[in-house]
């Protein structure tokens, strides 16, 4: 009788549509186990869709990487599982045609705090989860 294997887990922040949500149907296509991340898991996406079509291998969590407490509250949700992947991409611009030297320095805060400082808060919540 064949060893049992247990399916690996990836988890992607930031999986609803673009790149991340690519990621997510390779993962599954190649039969892992996938958690994807979305700012509102109940809206309709392509993560969304993809779940509904992955038969139990793709969940969708809520996660803003701007939010501190939902950075903790996922970490309390994935307690005691183990991860093999963890691939942050979450990201977001504005002003994508606009000279740096007149992009409002609010808009380059929001920017930063998304696409820099979120996902070390989400690395530093989630590290010990990875597998070595």
């Amino acid at each position: 009788m064949p060893p049992v294997t247990t399916p690996r887990t990836a988890l992607l922040v930031g999986a609803s549509r673009g790149l991340g949500h690519g990621l997510a149907a390779a993962f599954v296509d190649r039969g892992w186990d996938v958690i994807g991340t979305a700012r509102d898991p109940a809206a309709p996406s392509p993560l969304t869709d993809l779940a509904e079509r992955s038969a139990g291998h793709l969940t969708v969590e809520r996660l803003d990487v701007d939010d501190p407490g939902q950075v903790s509250a996922l970490r309390e949700r994935l307690a005691g599982r183990r991860l093999d992947v963890l691939f942050v991409n979450s990201g977001t611009t504005h002003h994508e045609d606009t000279p740096v030297g007149v992009v409002p320095t609010e808009d380059f805060v929001r920017v930063m705090v998304t696409n820099a400082l979120g996902p070390m808060r989400v690395i530093e919540a989630l590290s010990d989860l990875v597998a070595d």
